[in-house]
């Protein structure tokens, strides 16, 4: 009978000690994923890449001609815009903080990282060129994000001081914005020279200037906001709510979603125009 009690006994105590290190476990790694995303971040991303799916069908079914739009609904979409190139910059000033003493290493990836993108950029120039000759992406938002990465790397150390930077570069590109320049080439194109009906000629269209100030005011906001990798504002945990675990969902595979949206509904409205 003691023999039974001491066995059931040490049972109970292995089980209690599982149960405990799993907890621990778990405990370490939720404390690890908060310090390693800001949910609200991933949020804000999320909502921004429902918003451009949203105006992208939109846009595919009046250019399949199956619904008209009024062309004002696109004009929202600089929220999105506004919202991706500034929460890239906040991200970036993010990791700058994390890699403290790894600053080479952190370089030499944001390097790599922003020519993938810019690589994924010109795969989608090939595929434009092929399929809508009349107005290929010859730089697009990629394309701009790549290389506002890359371009980004100086900056990073100068954190919240990158403001007056920033704001010179949008003034510029809102005043390149304002010229027009005939038979533009590849270098007008990417710093915002560019012919007055430009949209005529592309569907998207992303230059250096402004969005590389955007960049670069996300930077300083990122610096300041979270300062030394640590929210630096009041947040109740939004992590428990459906709606913001989805989002966030969305937001943190942003990029694979933007590469993936627009060929699947233009493929099924393809289909429903013909069946």
């Amino acid at each position: 009978m003691l023999a039974r009690y001491t066995v059931a006994s040490n049972g109970k105590r292995v089980k209690m000690i599982k149960n405990f290190v799993f907890t621990k476990l778990k405990m370490a790694r939720e404390k690890k994923y908060k310090m390693s995303r800001f949910i609200e971040l991933d949020f804000l991303r999320g909502f921004a890449i429902l918003h451009m799916i949203l105006l992208h069908l939109l846009w595919d079914l009046d250019y399949y001609e199956i619904l008209p739009i009024n062309p004002t609904i696109q004009q929202t979409n600089v929220i999105v815009q506004v919202t991706f190139f500034t929460i890239l910059g906040i991200c970036l000033a993010i990791t700058f903080d994390k890699k403290t003493g790894q600053h080479k290493k952190l370089y030499l990836h944001l390097l790599k990282r922003g020519l993938w993108i810019f690589f994924l950029g010109m795969i989608i120039t090939i595929v434009t060129l092929i399929f809508m000759q009349e107005r290929p992406i010859i730089f697009g938002v990629l394309h701009c994000i790549g290389l506002c990465i890359i371009l980004s790397i100086p900056f990073l150390k100068f954190k919240q001081w990158n403001q007056p930077i920033a704001l010179t570069m949008i003034v510029i590109g809102i005043i390149l914005g304002t010229l027009s320049i005939q038979n533009p080439s590849i270098l007008h194109l990417l710093i915002g020279l560019h012919p007055a009906d430009v949209w005529t000629y592309t569907i998207d269209y992303f230059p250096i200037f402004p969005w590389l100030g955007v960049t670069l005011l996300g930077v300083s906001i990122g610096s300041m906001l979270y300062k030394d990798n640590k929210r630096r504002f009041y947040l109740p945990d939004i992590s428990k709510y459906v709606p913001v675990k989805l989002l966030s969902w969305f937001g943190k595979h942003s990029l694979t979603i933007y590469l993936f949206h627009q060929p699947a509904i233009a493929g099924a409205l393809i289909l429903y125009t013909i069946f």
